[in-house]
């Protein structure tokens, strides 16, 4: 990464820094809403910052198959099984890791000005996100 990043967007660390640093961590905090396909991207178009010095392309399609179903927002797919993912790949990459806590998740609807309170507290997308998310992190917990 280093060979692609200006040094100015890359605070160094010393030796010293690195070695104290180790183990020093009490739990892991981990926001999930969505997941996205990411691929290598040799010639970034971005003229400057992080999308370009990550050399990364993203997109929600894979063949012309969306990863998911749209939420209210345009950028955020309901990926359940991504939540999974993300939780076995730090699990399998990181060693003596410390509790994960899932400190956020949740999707967005579009927003229906007609709606009642009481309708609007009849919410079965949202009941389905995190029933299906905390079905996966469940599946995670026990492999």
């Amino acid at each position: 990464m280093t060979k692609y990043v200006p040094p100015e967007n890359l605070a160094p660390f010393t030796h010293q820094e690195s070695e104290r640093l180790i183990g020093t961590i009490d739990f892991l905090g981990l926001n999930y809403y969505t997941s996205i396909y990411a691929a290598n991207d040799p010639d970034p178009t971005a003229e400057e910052g992080y999308y370009r010095d990550i050399h990364v392309k993203f997109d929600s399609f894979r063949d012309n198959i969306p990863i998911g179903p749209v939420a209210g927002s345009p950028w955020l797919r309901i990926v359940p099984w991504g939540i999974k993912k993300l939780l076995l790949y730090t699990n399998n990459t990181y060693s003596n890791l410390p509790p994960i806590y899932i400190t956020e998740n949740g999707v967005d609807e579009e927003n229906d000005y007609k709606l009642t309170a009481s309708d609007a507290c009849v919410d079965p997308v949202r009941v389905k996100y995190h029933q299906d998310h905390l079905a996966e992190i469940l599946k995670a917990m026990n492999e």
